[in-house]
């Protein structure tokens, strides 16, 4: 019992030392407590939930294209189709705004920017997450297919337009106005010796999720926005 609880603290601790380094964990960290948040296509609420674990009175306002049975009880839950351009607040609310996996799925993301600066106040800021538009050329491996997980970008059939950095530099200036403070990599690099130890043991045990874990970081898989509403 006293081996095991050892190696829980030790893990805990390797991931708590991992985190400060991961892009998303440095902008929520950024964020105050008592800020009005906004997650875009907001699935599952995985990001509220680690929000929530900094932040414990931050108010959460989800927003997804399906019902979300699943979501924790401390988001605020719209329905609604981002395609549409349209978001269901009034101006200048949100402190922040969380838009992570979701620009790559809209087919007509543009026209969401506008609406994205009118619900932001002077001083908010975004975090943006996106599939690089390099993922186009990785290999699409057939490990364990059944368990789900994209290697390529078109992995995912949702998936309907790959990123470049510039892209998403543009969309946060021309389509968004606003001020961009950090455009990069989401790459760990403090990661990287753990990940290549991760993909062998879940090439070793068959787990498709531990090899695209640890495959993302070390390909570079995701790039990420950083931007601010000063006007």
């Amino acid at each position: 019992m006293g081996a095991t609880s050892t190696w829980a603290t030790m893990k805990n601790l390797v991931k708590k030392i991992l985190n400060r380094f991961d892009c998303k964990q440095k902008f929520f960290r950024s964020l105050s407590d008592n800020v009005k948040v906004l997650d875009l296509g907001c699935g599952g609420g995985a990001n509220g939930i680690v929000l929530r674990a900094m932040h414990t009175t931050v108010e959460l306002q989800g927003l997804d294209i399906e019902p979300q049975t699943n979501l924790p009880g401390f988001y605020l839950f719209k329905t609604v189709d981002l395609d549409s351009g349209v978001l269901p607040f009034s101006d200048n609310y949100f402190d922040a705004v969380i838009f992570t996996h979701v620009i790559e799925h809209l087919r007509s993301p543009l026209k969401l920017g506008k609406e994205i600066n009118r619900v932001m106040r002077k001083g908010a800021k975004i975090y943006v997450e996106t599939p690089n538009w390099t993922t186009a050329f990785a290999p699409s491996f057939g490990f364990h297919r059944e368990q789900h997980n994209p290697f390529n970008f078109y992995d995912d059939p949702t998936h309907v337009k790959p990123w470049s950095k510039h892209g998403l530099f543009e969309f946060l200036v021309q389509s968004c106005g606003l001020n961009v403070v950090k455009i990069g990599n989401t790459r760990n690099w403090v990661r990287l010796p753990f990940d290549l130890i991760i993909l062998l043991y879940g090439l070793l045990t068959a787990n498709r999720s531990y090899v695209v874990w640890s495959f993302w970081n070390l390909y570079g898989w995701c790039i990420y926005g950083v931007a601010i509403k000063e006007l």
